[in-house]
């Protein structure tokens, strides 16, 4: 059998027919035609190769339109940079906002007027490229506007004692979840500062303090809220709430006599040393 398959390939193939002939003639023949088969397998591979890379590395418009890629290129490198202005300037509106809270709790409203102001300025700045690219608002942009959000009502309540409404011409360009989370955010600021006055024995700041905090445990008991920062931020609303009415229980105690207010507790005497040589 093994004959007679030598016999049709050397029928079929020239090669196969020099590789018959030199067996017969002898080894030394045979190891030649051995390896010019495998040279020529190799020739005709590489031939192949290049075939190929002709194919591929001829002229490029054939196979796609490179200008397209170019195009999106430019594109891709325009939305970076926005991106790094957006970035950079929220993080000055993040900045200017905390510190206008901290100039409130000083009492020193002026200034604080002059950073939310500058705040805003900031964000007037960047919002048409946030419109022109609306990926761009989610993130620094929108933290940083639950910021501005804060210290605006937070100045608000201390100016005339209620919530800012979200309509207010100083808050409109916060959209519903920046409003909330501000709002939230507003609840632990008001929380500081009616510790502050219960320092001074104010109870009914107090008590405003306490019951806007309820009334907005109330509404956002009405709300679905989805998993996320306003959820959480709302959990905290709970503990916000109860961080109040111990502050105002305490007080209440203290202004009814009940317990002693810290400028009333005596002295301890001195005592002589009980084991004080003569």
């Amino acid at each position: 059998l093994g004959h007679l398959h030598h016999r049709h390939l050397a029928s079929t193939d020239p090669l196969a027919f020099l590789w018959l002939s030199t067996k017969r003639r002898g080894g030394g023949h045979h190891r030649n035609m051995r390896t010019m088969m495998k040279t020529n397998v190799q020739t005709n591979a590489t031939r192949n190769v290049k075939r190929k890379a002709v194919h591929v590395e001829g002229n490029p418009k054939e196979v796609l339109d490179e200008s397209d890629f170019q195009r999106m290129k430019k594109e891709m490198a325009k939305y970076d940079a926005e991106r790094e202005v957006v970035i950079k300037r929220s993080r000055d509106i993040q900045k200017l906002s905390k510190q206008a809270i901290f100039s409130l709790h000083r009492k020193d409203v002026e200034r604080a007027s002059k950073q939310i102001e500058d705040a805003m300025e900031a964000a007037k700045e960047i919002e048409p490229v946030v419109q022109a690219n609306p990926t761009l608002r989610g993130g620094s942009f929108s933290s940083a506007l639950e910021e501005y959000a804060e210290a605006v009502i937070f100045r608000h309540y201390l100016s005339r004692g209620e919530l800012m409404s979200s309509q207010e011409q100083d808050i409109k360009m916060c959209n519903i979840d920046e409003y909330l989370g501000g709002v939230l955010d507003f609840t632990g600021e008001l929380n500081r500062f009616a510790i502050a006055r219960a320092t001074h024995r104010d109870l009914d700041e107090v008590e405003r303090c306490r019951d806007l905090v309820e009334a907005l445990m109330g509404v956002f008991l009405q709300f679905d809220l989805r998993n996320g920062s306003l959820r959480k931020k709302y959990d905290a609303l709970k503990y916000t709430l109860k961080k109040l009415e111990n502050t105002l229980y305490e007080l209440s105690l203290t202004n009814a006599g009940l317990v002693t207010k810290p400028q009333e507790i005596p002295m301890p005497e001195a005592k002589e040393d009980e084991g004080a040589e003569d």
